[in-house]
């Protein structure tokens, strides 16, 4: 069976972070180890998985991309929202950073991060650093290589990008007054993933784009066999009304 879909920015989101969420090595991780979520808009999402309610919007990210005027305006978040760190499956927000956190981690904890840029076929994302010491990326990389933590990167497909990563994170070094591109490799997930995660079918993308609301949208055909096909309608029925972020 086949079935095609679109999907809006904030469905995307929210698809994602379902199969992030569910996904093998974040599950061993929920019952055995440590798990850092760290900010962005994607990852807010996740972050709301993790903690069954919804975050106030703007209270779990940092740099954003926004238009000149953006419409509705962007309101401050009232409070104080800490990272969410997650240990032998309890949540913990305390003031702990997820670079902190990053420090005291094992081989098999998992650190969820998002990114700004895509290579699909390559398997590679890129992230944006305008921090002098690199930002989160930056203070991340050390203990991921030397403590073996799990990366995983939730991405949508609006993040695919013509140029290589790699060759352009070179070409941003140079005479460039604005971001550096950091290339970054772990578990992608996609809305690809994230379908086949959670209901076993397999989708490829066909189209991108629209207006009304659908500026950035992905169009996926998705196949599989009958209960798996039902499975994703209902995932994709209790998305639907996702508001955009």
């Amino acid at each position: 069976m086949k079935l095609e879909t679109v999907l809006t920015v904030a469905q995307s989101k929210r698809l994602i972070a379902r199969g992030v969420r569910n996904h093998p090595v974040v599950k061993t991780a929920m019952n055995n180890g440590t798990i850092g979520v760290c900010r962005g808009t994607t990852t807010s999402y996740v972050a709301e998985e993790f903690l069954g309610y919804q975050i106030e919007r703007f209270a779990y990210t940092l740099g954003l991309t926004l238009p000149k005027n953006p419409q509705p305006k962007i309101e401050k978040p009232s409070g104080v929202t800490h990272d969410l760190i997650i240990r032998q499956g309890k949540i913990h927000m305390d003031g702990e950073t997820v670079v902190e956190a990053a420090k005291n981690m094992q081989a098999g904890d998992v650190i969820i991060k998002g990114a700004n840029a895509l290579n699909y076929t390559k398997k590679i994302a890129g992230c944006l650093i305008g921090h002098p010491a690199g930002g989160t990326a930056g203070g991340l990389w050390g203990p991921l290589y030397g403590m073996k933590i799990r990366f995983i990167i939730p991405v949508g497909l609006e993040k695919e990008i013509v140029s290589d990563i790699n060759e352009i994170s070179s070409f941003c070094m140079d005479e460039n007054p604005g971001n550096s591109l950091m290339p970054m490799t772990g578990i992608i997930i996609t809305e690809i993933e994230a379908i086949k995660i959670l209901s076993g079918a397999t989708a490829v993308q066909i189209a991108a784009g629209g207006i009304r609301g659908a500026e950035g949208s992905v169009r996926l055909l998705i196949s599989g066999k009958p209960d798996e096909i039902n499975t994703i309608k209902s995932i994709l029925n209790d998305i639907g009304d996702e508001y955009p972020y």
